[in-house]
């Protein structure tokens, strides 16, 4: 094994600068006192090196490890430095990416480039979020443009609802920290020329592509997936169309990856193979290919997972014209280091560690997986081989998949033994179409081909969608993540070595992971809670009695939303029975709980759910938690001090006696009591 870990010296400096990143993402140090070690340890170990080179070499590595470590923490300290942000003026900026329709509004990416005051201008380096009001005005916005305005950017805020996704924690690592709405009347677009940068170059050329795809007679969502596929552009998938894939296991189609950038790389060597017959266009070749894989990359977004194949892939291609030996672990935690070493905050994207785990994964399983059973057939060993390469990958992300998803996907094998073939079809033929499009009647045929091969996929992954536990609810806490790493890394190295320490390593992490499974459940089953979720749009209460739970409502919830996705959270991750819905104004009662008129009793508390058009109590009552917005009629009916109002309106704070103990949901988030 140590020999192994030899030949793969970047797997051990990457280890050691994300070691680094994660230590810097927790402690903040300042920068000058990390370079100030860096070149301290640097002197040390040349020192250590010319006098010691043989007698201290395991110093040496440990402090070379030491080294990466510290230039992880300041890359990292030095990546998120936030910029100076400005308020109360008027601000230049510059449209990012292409302008994206939502339902009452249209979104986009802006970068401040400067900022008016009085008689003043000082320039601006920030990206803020941006929302403009419905107009033709904004609709024909392009990347590169540029606009005035004077609204106030406001910093962008979690709704702070339980084991909702980190919205704000997401944009961060994007370095975008505000966000701002502007009116139809509130902004112009200027006469100045388009900005020039490579992120706006990609997004032009990538909006003319999609043009050249919406010019064709494609379905609607046939489009939607084929834009996904080739262009990378997912802001114009349907919500169903990505349910439908990420239930059927095949949402990594969608998200463009080694898969697309290898067979793009398959594409482009057997196309200009033939220069590698002569010597000098051995260069040439390695040139147009490495120029064409970053090509694709660029006008594709460049997002983690598409940087990551394609820095693999020209370390791969690089390495075998040189006509030297490489190792694929090696080449691999090379592109991990530079991607890191440029942005370390590519480590936190699901994006990046799902890409990584899958690679490698597939690296080190699938020949094993293909070793099982052998075939005479040429078709039926490459189909046992898509489906090895679907298991490895399978395997290898099930701990991301899991703690970020939730699910399972239980027909991934069954799937994906359909889309990867399609995508080495659709993926050349989408290229085909960008490039001939202008060809009389060929275009037609090619589309015809790729509008039917998409139907069949999108009708194909529906079928199995549909099928019985088609997705399995999983759920798994920070400590049991954890564990279930460790069981598959000494698995693995347990395949690797054979060597016992690694299999009863194993069972140590298994172990584990039952008892605390088990530790979880149990307490599980005494829990006792009130959450009041912050939603705006209307009362949610989520009652929690063991694993048995009660959602009181205004208003029926739609299955798909906002408020159907905080229930879903909160159950899934306390692992609860399915909840049973009630509206508050009707009547329902069981061992648990009592609702009637707006009135709850749970777990001896006495819960109001108040409002104007609610139900006025004839009589003082002593209820122990008011929810809902505040009116006059409300509180004269509840007079106790020991009262605990939760308020759903911003208006409460001037409104409410001060003797009340008063909880704001637009403030604070959602509310929370456990007994």
């Amino acid at each position: 094994m140590d020999k192994t870990v030899q030949k793969i010296p970047f797997l051990r400096i990457s280890a050691a600068l994300i070691a680094g990143i994660l230590l810097g993402s927790v402690f903040h140090f300042d920068s000058i006192l990390l370079l100030g070690v860096i070149v301290l340890a640097l002197g040390i170990l040349s020192w250590i090196n010319y006098r010691y080179r043989f007698q201290l070499a395991i110093s040496f590595g440990a402090g070379v490890h030491v080294v990466f470590v510290v230039i992880g923490m300041l890359v990292y300290g030095m990546y998120n430095r936030e910029p100076v942000f400005q308020n109360d003026g008027k601000f230049s900026a510059t449209v990012l990416e292409i302008v994206q329709e939502k339902p009452n509004s249209y979104g986009s990416v802006l970068k401040l480039n400067a900022f008016f005051r009085n008689d003043s201008v000082l320039p601006v380096h920030e990206k803020i979020m941006v929302w403009f009001a419905k107009t033709d005005k904004a609709k024909n916005l392009e990347p590169g443009e540029t606009i005035l305005f004077s609204e106030s950017p406001q910093w962008v805020k979690n709704l702070n609802n339980p084991y909702e996704f980190d919205y704000k924690t997401y944009l961060e690592r994007k370095k975008i920290y505000r966000q701002v709405y502007l009116p139809a009347d509130s902004w112009i677009k200027t006469e100045l020329q388009p900005t020039f940068s490579f992120s706006i170059v990609a997004e032009k050329i990538r909006m003319y592509l999609l043009g050249i795809y919406r010019q064709q007679n494609l379905g609607e969502k046939e489009l939607e997936v084929l834009s996904a596929l080739t262009l990378g552009y997912k802001r114009g998938l349907d919500p169903e169309t990505k349910r439908i894939f990420a239930s059927a296991g095949a949402m990594h189609v969608l998200a463009v990856s080694g898969l697309h950038v290898g067979i793009v790389f398959l594409v482009l060597s057997f196309v200009f193979g033939i220069l590698k017959k002569q010597k000098t266009g051995r260069f040439i070749f390695v040139l147009l290919v490495v120029m064409a894989l970053w090509g694709f990359a660029f006008i594709t977004g460049l997002s983690p997972s598409v940087k990551r194949a394609a820095t693999m892939f020209t370390f791969v291609v690089v390495g075998q014209n040189l006509k030297r030996q490489y190792n694929i672990y090696n080449t691999l935690a090379a592109s991990a280091f530079f991607l890191l070493l440029v942005n370390p905050n590519n480590l936190f994207e699901a994006g990046f560690q799902l890409s990584y785990a899958a690679v490698y994964g597939i690296i080190f399983l699938q020949p094993r997986f293909e070793k099982i059973i052998r075939f005479e057939s040429k078709i039926i060993r490459w189909f046992w081989s898509l489906l090895t390469v679907s298991v490895a990958a399978q395997i290898a992300t099930f701990p991301f998949s899991v703690f970020y998803f939730g699910q399972f996907p239980s027909y991934f094998w069954i799937s994906n033994l359909l889309v990867i073939p399609a995508a080495f079809l659709l993926i050349p033929l989408g290229m085909a179409l960008l490039v001939f499009s202008w060809v009389p009647f060929f275009p037609v045929v090619i589309v015809c081909i790729i509008d039917f091969v998409l139907w069949f996929v999108i009708h194909f992954l529906e079928m199995i969608e549909n099928m019985p536990l088609s997705v399995i609810e999983l759920s798994f806490s920070g400590w049991e993540l954890a564990f279930v790493f460790g069981i598959f890394i000494s698995i693995f190295l347990f395949m690797e070595t054979r060597s016992k320490r690694y299999f009863k390593g194993a069972l140590i992490c298994f172990f584990l992971f039952v008892t605390v499974s088990l530790i979880f459940k149990t307490t599980g089953l005494f829990r006792k809670e009130l959450i009041v979720y912050n939603y705006p749009e209307q009362t949610v209460v989520h009652l929690v009695s063991g694993k048995r739970n009660y959602i009181v409502s205004e208003e029926i919830i739609p299955e798909r939303g906002i408020a159907a996705n905080l229930v879903k959270n909160t159950v899934r991750k306390l692992r609860l029975d399915p909840p049973v819905y009630l509206l508050s104004g009707q009547t329902y009662s069981d061992s648990t709980i009592y609702l009637k008129n707006d009135l709850l009793l749970f777990n001896n508390r006495v819960i109001w759910l108040s409002g104007e058009k609610r139900w006025v109590p004839d009589q003082r009552i002593l209820a122990d938690i008011i929810i809902g917005p505040y009116t006059g009629n409300d509180v004269k009916w509840i007079h106790s001090q020991g009262n605990t109002i939760v308020s759903t309106r911003k208006f409460w704070e001037n409104e409410t006696p001060e003797k009340h103990d008063i909880f704001y949901l637009c403030k604070k988030g959602a509310f929370r009591e456990k007994w």
